[in-house]
């Protein structure tokens, strides 16, 4: 039934608590949460009681569909950070103590060697200790 058939429904005999559930249910379903509570506004001053109780339904109902995904929203979090913004930096950091590793051994020169080494250990470092690791 669309939400005007059990609105229909309900105007023939707004005491009926089935009827109103019926309806409420329905337009939890068919997204139409915004309607409802603009219809129980207008019967409020006749069955106040009802009217509350479908009211607050429809507004928790509302409610969490509008809620942000919290998976979502960490995962926004972490990209806002500091650490999540330096992802791109961390693995650069990586590539530039493999090239440094590279030259110190092509040039044999050992502050190069130790640079690079020190570069890929505070990378893997880094990669080992991040929060969130084995969450997934």
């Amino acid at each position: 039934m669309i939400e005007q058939e059990l609105w229909d429904n309900i105007v023939h005999d707004p005491s009926s608590e089935e009827q109103h559930q019926k309806y409420a249910n329905a337009c939890v379903d068919n997204d139409c949460e915004k309607e409802a509570l603009q219809r129980y506004a207008t019967l409020r001053n006749t069955y106040p009681a009802i009217a509350d109780k479908f009211t607050k339904q429809l507004t928790v109902a509302l409610e969490f569909k509008l809620m942000p995904d919290a998976q979502a929203e960490g995962q926004r979090i972490a990209n806002n950070s500091i650490i999540g913004r330096m992802g791109t930096a961390v693995h650069s950091l990586l590539l530039t103590g493999i090239i440094t590793f590279g030259y110190g051994l092509v040039k044999k020169s050992s502050l190069e060697l130790v640079i690079g080494v020190a570069m890929v250990v505070a990378y893997l470092g880094f990669i080992m200790n991040r929060p969130g690791r084995f969450t997934r």
